[in-house]
């Protein structure tokens, strides 16, 4: 039998390494406010102060500072967070709503930059860049071939708006390198990454985070949605790693009546804060699914509670990460802050969604992983869950405490099946790779689907591109038994169709094909029925 680890589905946001996804829902802080400045005179401040005058050999003070500072945070929570100046923008960015830049979807491919798609009227797609061009210079600066991570090529490619960049660039079947003159512009930046109708009546909504312009683009959604008769929704937090307070609780106000209990807060140095429901939604008498994951944290987590708590829908997917530390950010002059945990937030039935880190961040992370693996269902007899840890809804629904949201109805991994292969080939892009090839050569044949229901209705896949993709995969050294890779059949059709679609229709595409093979998704599509309004 395959190991357990092989038997899990990759996607681009798994924790294989699960200390990634510990820095990126540790920088979704709840609190878009800074509480302002510092200066401190503490002994620290003093011990620096007279190590920097007095000390027998020339140090870098700003180094050992720093050093100090972050030995100092390991002794508090796994979200409390010291930023250096540096790293200040990765911070902030990802919830501001735009940035300024080229505008594309990216992948490194090959250790090449290698676009995936131009953003729909960006200046990329302006200056005449296709998906499947690798980016080989900027400016004068070669990228291609150094092993830079996504941080480094950000750096290179972000700048001012109006400012010039030149990009040479290669593209399939040209022989020479492209030259472009791209001029920067503001990009927006979207939380919302899909919504369509799965059929007459029931509407489907991705949100990947809760930034600064989450509520609008929700809004706008749900008014589209309402607008084509939908009286069920099915919103999908999986993979989101939280973000602003106040989006969470206004999105949580579209679902549920006035003056129910959204959340709570709780701080040993901050007062009980309630937050309540105004009545304001357009959705608080329809059928309601959200879809949650190991993944989903923090923000998300209050929206799923709230639900829960309230009997307002069914939560469905398996138990959510457990990030319910509240954090304040404190600037420094220097450009750095820091970011410090200062009160948890509580389900409206008294759940603490923070899980123990009481054993240190290792154990922390290392906790989630094996929850991840093993999944969590209260009704397998081999989970024991303490009494203190259950609590009961207004209408005496059970629902369980001690870390994270545990879904009314889990959707464990398949451990029947070996992805290994699969997991693979789209860690090393060969699919999207793949699907551009096809989309750039057969284009205008393309064109022909009017929308992603035509091209999910007549698009086919032949035993030809099934063979590319394996054979491509083998002259990459991606090797697995036949019996393996024949598990995965239908996953990489699926994929390779909706990265067509991606190409053809955007993120909506994408999703709406890729979520046939997604067993969470139809469960929640089957389960729609039986759910109380």
């Amino acid at each position: 039998m395959s190991s357990f680890s092989n038997n899990k589905i990759y996607t681009p946001i798994i924790i294989a390494m699960v200390f990634i996804v510990g820095l990126s829902v540790g920088r979704h802080y709840l609190s878009p406010n800074s509480i302002g400045s510092v200066s401190s005179k503490s002994k620290l401040h003093r011990i620096i102060n007279y190590i920097e005058r007095d000390y027998v050999d020339t140090i870098d003070i700003v180094k050992m500072e720093t050093s100090a500072i972050e030995d100092l945070i390991k002794n508090l929570d796994p979200h409390s967070a010291y930023i250096k100046p540096a790293e200040y923008h990765n911070y902030v960015d990802p919830l501001r709503g735009n940035f300024e830049g080229i505008g594309i979807q990216f992948r490194m491919i090959r250790d090449s930059l290698t676009v995936m798609l131009p953003l729909p009227g960006g200046p990329s797609e302006k200056a005449g860049l296709l998906a499947g061009d690798k980016i080989v210079m900027v400016e004068n600066d070669t990228i291609a071939g150094k092993k830079l991570n996504t941080n480094d090529i950000t750096k290179k490619i972000k700048g001012e708006k109006g400012s010039l960049v030149h990009l040479k660039i290669h593209r399939t079947h040209t022989d020479s390198l492209l030259s472009f003159d791209v001029y920067r512009d503001v990009i927006p930046t979207y939380s919302l990454d899909a919504h369509f109708m799965i059929n007459d009546s029931l509407g489907y909504i991705k949100i990947s985070k809760f930034s600064a312009t989450t509520i609008e683009e929700f809004n706008q959604a749900i008014s589209d949605l309402l607008e084509k008769n939908m009286t069920q929704l099915i919103l999908d937090l999986r993979g989101n790693s939280g973000g602003y307070l106040n989006a969470a609780i206004t999105m949580s106000d579209a679902f549920i009546a006035k003056d129910e209990l959204i959340v709570y807060t709780d701080g040993h140095n901050r007062p009980e804060k309630k937050y309540y429901a105004k009545g304001h939604g357009d959705f608080e008498n329809q059928k309601l699914i959200i879809l949650i994951n190991e993944n989903s944290a923090s923000a998300s987590e209050i929206v799923a509670g709230a639900v829960q708590d309230n009997d307002r829908g069914t939560i469905v997917g398996r138990r959510s990460f457990g990030k319910g530390l509240v954090q304040e950010q404190l600037d420094f002059s220097d450009g750095s802050a820091l970011r410090l945990t200062v009160a948890r937030y509580y389900t409206p039935t008294g759940r603490s969604i923070q899980r123990s880190y009481e054993e240190g961040n290792i154990a922390y992370y290392a906790d989630h992983y094996h929850q991840m693996l093993t999944g969590e269902n209260p009704q397998n007899d081999s989970i024991k869950i303490p009494d203190s840890l259950i609590f009961t809804t207004p209408k005496g629904k059970t629902v369980y405490g001690g870390g994270g949201i545990l879904p009314d109805v889990v959707i464990p991994f398949d451990t029947n099946i070996n992805y290994s292969f699969y997991n693979q080939i789209v860690r090393k892009s060969i699919i999207s790779e793949l699907a551009i090839d096809y989309f750039n050569q057969y284009k205008e044949d393309l064109k022909i689907y009017k929308d992603v229901k035509d091209f999910d209705t007549h698009f086919k896949l032949s035993k030809k591109q099934y063979k590319q993709i394996t054979q491509y995969a083998e002259q990459q050294e991606i090797k697995s038994p036949k019996e393996t890779i024949e598990q995965s059949k239908n996953l990489i059709l699926n994929l390779y169709k909706a990265e067509i679609a991606r190409l053809l229709f955007h993120n909506h595409g994408y999703y709406y094909i890729v979520l046939q093979e997604d067993p969470s998704y139809i469960k929640s599509v089957a389960l729609m029925d039986s759910v109380e309004e």
